[in-house]
């Protein structure tokens, strides 16, 4: 598969960051998980008197998006080594705003750095659409290691992370209030962006994330190979 660009939509809980999990292990490419690495930044400990870092850990944690221009920067940063590195790259959720992924007058947006660095015809956008009920159970009962961030979601809650045997627990984010903010930044602030990006002759592609993820991969899989040709 030839270098280029996915960026895969979709709820909370609908799969976004396992489909990109199974493209970066299987394809070769980064995996650039826009929330783990907030989170990285959020919770260093070496930020703890960083008033403006502090200040968007009270975001994040309040279930709203972060500030879009400080997003943005880390996110074109990420992008922007993995490409020079002749590597693809998969984004799951992001860029998350109109901002994050157009810009404006003086800033260029997450869309127009992946055509500069891919080629337009190298990058997709996957909505994964999966019924609001479906999503909100898949976040109640998902876990995340302490130590490695492996994200574990499974009807049988488990004590241990089954790759470093850490401990599991619940994101703050993910409790029903939390995560009720979280639905309506999505439908209001990050959902848009699909219809815009079709406006602008991007190709997207719709899948239903409510199979299995091994069988919504292999239709990833189809439709991106086909999307090529």
């Amino acid at each position: 598969m030839q270098k280029m660009a996915v960026a895969i939509y979709g709820a909370p809980g609908a799969g976004k960051g396992t489909q990109a999990d199974f493209l970066a292990n299987q394809k070769g490419f980064i995996h650039f998980d826009t929330g783990k690495r907030l989170r990285a930044i959020l919770y260093d400990p070496g930020n703890k008197k960083n008033k403006k870092i502090q200040a968007e850990r009270k975001i994040n944690e309040d279930g709203v998006l972060n500030t879009p221009s400080w997003v943005l920067k880390i996110v074109k940063e990420g992008m922007a080594k993995t490409a020079n590195a002749g590597l693809g790259i998969v984004f799951s959720g992001s860029p998350r705003t109109m901002y994050e992924a157009f810009g404006d007058k003086k800033t260029t947006g997450l869309a127009t750095e992946l055509i500069k660095n891919y080629g337009k015809k190298n990058v997709f956008f996957i909505e994964l659409q999966v019924r609001p009920e479906i999503a909100k159970n898949r976040n109640s009962i998902r876990l995340i290691c302490k130590e490695c961030k492996t994200g574990v979601s499974g009807k049988t809650p488990i004590q241990e992370c089954p790759i470093c045997l850490g401990k599991m627990e619940r994101r703050k984010d993910d409790n029903p209030e939390i995560y009720a903010k979280r639905i309506t930044e999505y439908n209001e602030r990050t959902k848009p962006i699909l219809t815009e990006l079709k406006k602008r002759g991007f190709t997207v592609l719709k899948i239903s994330g409510e199979k299995k993820p091994y069988e919504v991969f292999a239709e990833i899989e189809k439709k991106l190979a086909q999307a090529q040709k």
